[in-house]
């Protein structure tokens, strides 16, 4: 998953923690294969180097079809702002220049978005040639909320906590809540809030944990998102009952930081002021 992942157990017997952290780590695993943008034999790269030309169809099995199905969804409910294709963008980075990076974007932004890939019963369909899918932002999520079900399966309470990607299950033994920092964007040495969690999940979206530098131009890890004089949001942390989902949440909210989410999802911004908007807690 390319980030540290820890995962904090409460069993009645060592061995019962081992059984369920080896469970999450082969699950984990297995999913970081199957759907790595960057390993030529994932299952991801399979449908991304297609040799096809034009438009293109491919067998896909449950699992995909389940996780793309629920993209879809949430990527409707952000009014596009969360778009998986931006994948056809990403080998734009590996330019030198600021200029080669946007004329490179600029060309293949054409190529993208939610009509330039569709599910159709067990198949998914290709409008072009161009377009790459980057589950990216929503697999190390996915691996989360499933990493969670095994420890509910096993009624274990339990913190996952994939490189920030947070999913909370039950409470601690002595029946009080887990407790999750929120980072200070302009001092992440430092914590800014405290949130309180039981069987809910969290996931926090800062340009300043991934970004480059090119020609004194800053960008964001997050395609899309503005880095320059009219940024306004540092952070976004979502809470919902699916890491899947807040993860979808928390990045749209970084390009769009008015979008109007769920009634069931909570959200906290941090403005460049240090200032919290939020509609819970």
């Amino acid at each position: 998953m390319a980030t540290p992942c820890h995962i904090i157990l409460y069993a009645k017997t060592p061995s019962q923690a081992q059984d369920i952290a080896a469970a999450i780590e082969k699950n984990t695993r297995r999913l970081e294969h199957k759907y790595n943008f960057y390993c030529n034999s994932s299952f991801l790269s399979s449908l991304n180097n297609r040799s096809q030309q034009g438009p293109s169809i491919f067998k896909i099995d449950h699992e995909t079809r389940d996780v793309l199905l629920k993209i879809r969804q949430l990527s409707e409910n952000t009014m596009g702002n969360f778009d998986i294709s931006v994948g056809t963008l990403k080998h734009c980075s590996s330019f030198s220049t600021a200029a080669k990076i946007e004329s490179c974007r600029s060309d293949l932004s054409q190529f993208i978005g939610p009509n330039s890939w569709a599910i159709i019963d067990n198949d998914i369909q290709f409008n072009n040639a161009h377009v790459k899918l980057d589950l990216g932002g929503v697999i190390k999520e996915y691996a989360v909320d499933q990493a969670g079900l095994i420890a509910s399966h096993a009624n274990m309470s339990a913190l996952i906590n994939f490189g920030g990607d947070i999913y909370v299950n039950g409470v601690k033994p002595d029946g009080s809540q887990f407790a999750v920092a929120i980072k200070n964007p302009k001092d992440p040495a430092k914590n800014i809030a405290i949130i309180p969690l039981t069987n809910q999940a969290l996931t926090t979206s800062a340009h300043y944990e991934r970004n480059t530098i090119v020609d004194s131009k800053q960008f964001s890890h997050i395609i899309g998102q503005p880095t320059q004089d009219g940024e306004t949001i540092l952070s976004a942390t979502v809470i919902s009952d699916s890491v899947m989902a807040c993860g979808v949440y928390s990045t749209a909210l970084m390009l769009n930081p008015a979008l109007d989410i769920t009634a069931n999802v909570g959200a906290m911004l941090i403005d460049q002021q240090l200032r919290l908007h939020q509609n819970i807690f």
